[in-house]
């Protein structure tokens, strides 16, 4: 294709181009058939999201509403050691960061070295708290590390349970009251910046689930940990549509053959 200059300096590449180019397709059959095996994959991962979603909303709701109260700090540790990513070379990492949890997708892995500031370690299953504009509440459950090294940003709060699990510790945080206690503690002038103290995060009261009977908390760690399963198998098979996808639209791979490896034949 041979671009047109138009009297300017450097060639361009104009409507008209884009509009000449030929874009490869299956055939209409095989489209359809692509579609349908892309189509099954969404469906399970909608399937999944809402499983998720119903299962930690029943876990929140398990938290008895009678009952002692505690401090935060009673019932979890703080952990603020920070390393310089730089320092880590290329080696893999998992990154914990606000877009992260706001893509619902888990954490980014990333090479150490793309990561520009200091991060806290997480060393230790822990819950996860924004302390950024609490009105959007943000609590993440890592009940389970991933065999990585694991950074989280400094936005967030890094807490390890103490007697209890990070499910229960979870259900604590997450729950609308907390975030409405932690909305009034807020400091700054900026709406989009407004942070609370970490001090007042170990502060503040929550049910004090030491008192709880056991069937309590044994349906809040069942309800989080299918939460938490559904949430890994959507990231696999994300990672399997986004990678069928071209090859399956360029011809390089046929939904016959991916039906032969799905089926072990």
């Amino acid at each position: 294709m041979t671009l047109a200059t138009g009297g300017a300096t450097r060639k361009a590449l104009t409507k008209a181009h884009l509009e000449s180019l030929a874009i490869p397709l299956p055939p209409l059959g095989e489209q359809r058939a692509i579609g349908e095996v892309l189509g099954a994959l969404d469906d399970k991962i909608a399937a999944n999201t809402k499983l998720a979603a119903t299962a930690r909303e029943l876990a929140l709701a398990m938290v008895p509403v009678a009952g002692d109260r505690a401090p935060v700090r009673e019932l979890a540790t703080l952990q603020k050691a920070q390393i310089d990513p730089g320092t880590l070379g290329d080696e893999a990492v998992d990154h914990y960061s606000l877009p992260a949890f706001d893509s619902r997708n888990g954490p980014e892995v990333v090479k150490a070295t793309s990561i520009k500031s200091s991060k806290f370690v997480v060393s230790e299953p822990s819950v996860l708290i924004s302390k950024l504009n609490p009105r959007f509440p943000r609590v993440w459950d890592l009940a389970r590390l991933n065999g990585r090294r694991a950074l989280a940003s400094t936005e967030f709060l890094v807490l390890e349970p103490r007697g209890i699990s990070t499910s229960v510790l979870w259900s604590l945080l997450a729950q609308p009251s907390f975030g409405r206690a932690l909305e009034s503690k807020v400091a700054g002038t900026s709406g989009s910046h407004q942070r609370v103290k970490p001090i007042e995060v170990l502060l503040a009261g929550v049910s004090d689930p030491r008192g709880w009977p056991d069937e309590s908390r044994a349906s809040i760690e069942s309800l989080s940990s299918a939460a938490l399963a559904a949430d890994a198998e959507n990231r696999t098979l994300a990672a399997i549509r986004d990678a069928l996808l071209p090859q399956l639209m360029s011809g390089g791979l046929r939904v016959r053959d991916f039906e032969r490896v799905a089926d072990g034949t």
